[in-house]
């Protein structure tokens, strides 16, 4: 919040700039135009200042309430007072230079110019000190230089068409690896989250207006992106630098701090609808604003709803069939198929036909689940916010914001598989069975239970955040009293699933199995459709997954400038937070055991509560060298206490170079999840090693396993025996703004991740290790025939990791003439290597250019190289802008045959347009189309559904829409 009451007879409205400002107020604006947004004149100082480097003073009662249209400012010259001359041009302001960087607007006269709309007065004055840059709790001229920070604008928002942050976010490419879900696929739950860096998203931290937020319920790891509507956001900012010394322990990896609307005054609604070219995944949205604003006070409101239709896996040909060996890939249909998979005692396997005769069972008569399966799940957004602050006097304000958000999402699933000999049961068809007419049992039966139906996962979420707090100004110190409460509500129904008890029962004889009980007999040995309606509601189960998370935390931040040096000023800041954080995610399956065809997260119970000191300094040694640092001091209830510093130099040795470099230390405790969760048990979609080789091929293969056999149950769950995870970050970095091409900005920033005690939940992991190296065979518990009857893949710490790469960004504005300006944006990252240490007597493996896509502790696609770049254009009223995004090619490895196959994947790029139109200030028009070219996203053989990364890729195609916004 930007804005510090003051009672002097004229104070100042200061805008404190995030650029360097050692230089002069002549020559230090970019060339040849600034394009200045229609806001306040205030926010427009604001603005400018920071565009050329220079300190702004004005009177606030006469210049925040003048609003001013979009404009252009010419700066051939790059000098400021001739840019600040064309924005004062017949208004009744007049400036004067106070010192070599700073310079003051102060009222000429009381007219009212026709050209603005003028405010009544406030009768105090406001200070207005500018904002802290994500990366720093100081408010310090020279901080956007420091941390690698890359901001999205309003403008550039709406330039993309993305109508979710998770859409926004997820072809940046920083943002890499298994960890940025946006309610899609079999695996999705109605959330969203991000990771930088390819690291779990649980090391990535997302802050809400500079402040924590709330984790999602069942999982408790990461922030659910969805809970933050993207119409409401005024800009965010991507801190790509572990910053735990400044904001805690999941920001090892970097922060997403997210930045809602609060400067609006009047009423401004928008609308958009798009589709695919398939005609589906049809969105829409809408949005309403209100902002009011008094003489002491200001209010805003703002509703938004968003709605998404479904892609189903059929209608795209990437994903139509689970057999993706026409395309080089696998075959990864189901051996669970509607007429049974039925193994008898002499080995025989067979099948029912559809006249219900018996045949030898065949690998073509695998099910080809794809056909029931969406691909992208339907979604519906609706969310409020409300904010508002209000002069208190004495140098202080007090400020309120409150945010509500309602999400629905339904995946649809194939019907539910049954797996008699693998199931976590009694499910033995008795040779006495009213049906088994092959008098013996029958312990190895795989039946899809077409009949039942298609399954249903249905996920309502509904998050509020409460914040309130005091800011002021006490003597040099401005300071910050904060309180909030945030509270998730998460419900997950999955319909059309199997009740094991009662399938159990139903399989055995009439002496168990009978009236008397309620029991009905089940036809499991039948062909397709040979259960009944009245068997399908004997064993037909709904399961109901509840969760609560709660998050109530106290801050107190100050921060000042400590002393003044002929290098610079010494700038300090310090605070406390003390948090609690609870969550309460109980399961209706009994012991933990999940309907068959679903999964019931085990039951988690637990709290913590956490206290934190930090404190931060930035001392500038010589005019071109500053030395900044950090130090936060954790103490968790259950963990125990660390303490994590942070030092970092900046160097300037001439004007148009600054070098930047930090080193810091981490510490991630387990979340409650981590620690607290009940096992619980799911079907997981694995191809055994074991079963492509003979048992003397693979050291930890006995037998050779069932080729047949693609999933497993698996038990998942917490550990309370887990250790913290710690880290070092390095980082280096180089801004560079040559003064013989004006309006050019490159960077360069390289950095080195090092992680020990890395938590992990990874079952694939630990069956490829346990066929292939006989490790974690406690883990990966296989029968007298070498099938995997149990796999125990709770949580534990999974040794190391390493993460070294680099981001290149490249930012050029120009203005040509009548053509209009231009600005061009290039941005790549490239990983050098992603090296992951099992345990620690094992090698280390680059994962960097491959793909381990699957469940849910992958590390999913991590290219070496992903870029985006665009062309953006203005010429009022007209604008236009074209963005490509490029995914490298990645490689993926699997066992077929006796040897381990390489496949590469090949590389991926999209390319989206959009034409905006201004006919009147207070309209705006934009068509657009995403994918012009319509590329489908490439085969991964290996991708446990829809045959291709769905974390990294987009499946829509081609993708067209239309939006319009209102100011009344």
């Amino acid at each position: 919040m930007r804005i510090l009451l003051t009672v002097k007879y004229w104070a100042l409205l200061t805008l404190a700039l995030l650029l360097p400002s050692f230089g002069t107020a002549a020559a230090l604006c970019p060339r040849p135009s600034i394009q200045l947004p229609a806001g306040t004149l205030s926010q427009a100082l604001i603005f400018l200042g920071q565009q050329c480097n220079i300190s702004v003073l004005v009177e606030a009662s006469a210049a925040s309430h003048y609003v001013l249209a979009e404009q252009t400012l010419r700066s051939d010259s790059g000098q400021f007072e001739a840019a600040l001359q064309q924005l004062l041009f017949e208004l009744p302001f007049k400036y004067e230079r106070i010192s070599p960087t700073s310079v003051a607007v102060i009222t000429a006269d009381k007219r009212k110019h026709s050209a603005v709309k003028p405010s009544i007065h406030s009768t105090e004055e406001v200070t207005v000190t500018g904002q802290r840059l994500t990366g720093s709790h100081l408010h310090h001229s020279h901080l956007d230089r420091y941390p690698p920070v890359d901001a999205l604008t309003r403008k550039q928002l709406e330039m993309t068409g993305a109508q979710t942050v998770a859409d926004l976010l997820k072809f940046l490419p920083a943002i890499s690896g298994n960890f940025t879900s946006t309610s899609v696929s079999q695996e999705g739950d109605g959330t969203a989250t991000v990771s930088l860096r390819g690291l779990p998203a649980s090391n990535t931290l997302v802050l809400l207006n500079g402040r924590r937020i709330i984790s999602d319920g069942f999982k408790g790891e990461a922030t659910d992106l969805n809970s933050i509507p993207l119409p409401m956001v005024e800009r965010i900012e991507i801190l790509k630098d572990g910053a735990f010394a400044i904001y805690g322990s999941d920001a090892i990896a970097g922060v997403v701090n997210i930045i809602l609307q609060r400067d609006f005054e009047g009423l401004k609604t928008s609308s958009y609808y798009g589709q695919s070219q398939e005609n589906d995944r049809q969105t829409k949205s809408h949005h309403l604003t209100w902002g009011w604003q008094g003489d002491r006070s200001h209010l805003l409101l703002s509703l938004a709803q968003y709605q998404q239709e479904a892609v189903m896996s059929r209608d795209r040909s990437v994903s139509d069939s689970a057999d993706s060996r026409p395309n080089g890939g696998l075959d990864q249909r189901s051996s669970a198929i509607p007429g049974g998979f039925i193994a008898l005692s002499d080995s025989t396997v067979i099948t029912n036909t559809i006249t219900g005769d018996y045949q030898d069972w065949i690998s073509e008569d695998r099910f080809n689940y794809s056909e029931f399966t969406s691909a992208i799940a339907p979604l519906d957004n609706n969310s409020l916010y409300l904010t508002g602050d209000v002069d208190i006097g004495d140098n202080a304000f007090l400020f309120a914001e409150i945010m509500g958000v309602h999400t629905l999402a339904e995946s649809i699933m194939a019907p539910t598989p049954v797996f008699t000999r693998f199931d976590n049961d009694n499910f033995t068809i008795t040779s006495e069975n009213i049906y088994n007419a092959f008098s013996q049992d029958i312990t190895d039966l795989r039946r899809r239970l077409i009949e039942i139906g298609p399954r249903k996962q249905t996920n309502r979420i509904t998050t509020w955040r409460f914040n309130s707090g005091l800011k002021g100004l006490w003597q040099d110190w401005q300071w910050e009293l904060g309180a909030a409460y945030q509270y998730t509500e998460k419900t997950e129904t999955l319909s059309n699933l199997v009740d094991p008890s009662a399938l159990a029962l139903g399989l055995k004889g009439p002496d168990q199995c009978n009236p008397d009980v309620g029991c009905i007999a089940i036809n499991l040995l039948g062909p397709s459709g040979s259960i009944s309606t009245e068997q399908q509601d004997f064993i037909r189960g709904d399961s109901v997954n509840n969760s609560d998370s709660q998050m109530t935390a106290v801050t107190l931040v100050a921060d000042a400038t400590l002393a003044h040096l002929t290098s610079g000023k010494i700038g300090a800041a310090a605070g406390i937070e003390l948090r609690r954080e609870a969550i309460d995610s109980l399961s209706d399956s009994s012991e933990a055991v999940s309907f068959i065809g679903g999964h019931a997260p085990g039951t988690t119970k637990g709290s913590r509560i956490i206290r934190e000191a930090f404190t931060e300094v930035s001392i500038p040694l010589t005019e071109q060298l500053w030395l900044d640092g950090a130090l936060r001091l954790s103490h968790y209830n259950d963990f125990g206490s660390t303490s994590n510093p942070k030092l970092a130099l900046r160097w300037k040795p001439f004007s148009a170079l600054m070098i930047r470099g930090s080193f810091a230390t981490g510490f991630r405790a387990p979340t409650l999840t981590d620690v607290k969760q009940q096992s619980y048990l799911s079907q997981v979609t694995i191809i055994d090693p074991c079963s492509y080789n003979p048992p003397d091929f693979l050291p930890g293969c006995t037998k050779q396993a069932d080729s047949s056999l693609i999933e497993h149950l698996t038990e998942f769950g917490g550990n309370p025996n887990l250790k913290p995870e710690t880290s070092k970050n390095l980082s280096l970095g180089i801004t560079w703004t040559p003064a013989s091409l004006k309006g050019l900005k490159a960077t360069f920033d390289l950095y080195d991740i090092q992680q020990e005690n890395v938590i992990g939940s990874d079952p694939k992991l630990l069956v490829e290790q346990n066929a292939r190296s006989g490790l974690f065979d406690d883990k990966v518990i296989r029968d007298e025939n070498g099938d995997i009857s149990r796999i125990f893949a709770t949580r534990l710490n999974q040794g190391n990791r390493e993460v070294q790469g680099y981001d290149i960004a490249l930012r050029y504005n120009a203005q040509h003439g009548h053509a209009g300006h231009f600005r061009l944006a290039f941005n790549i990252s490239h990983i050098l290597h992603h090296l992951k240490q099992v345990t620690p007597e094992s090698q280390k493996e680059d994962l960097s250019g491959t793909f381990v896509g699957g469940t849910s502790g992958e590390a999913g696609s991590l290219p070496k190289w992903k870029a985006n770049a665009g062309i953006y254009w203005n010429k009022s009223p007209w604008k236009a802008a074209y963005t490509m995004h490029y995914v490298g090619p990645v490689e993926e490895t699997f066992t077929q045959g006796r040897s381990l196959t390489s496949r590469d994947i090949e590389d991926w790029s999209t390319h989206d347009l959009q034409f905006a139109v201004t006919p009147h200030k207070k309209l705006r028009l934009a068509i657009g189309v995403n994918n012009l070219l319509n590329q489908s996203p490439p085969l991964a053989a290996t991708a446990t559904h829809h045959n291709y990364d769905y974390r990294t890729y987009d499946i829509t195609g081609r993708f067209w829409y239309g939006s319009f916004s209102l100011k009344l």
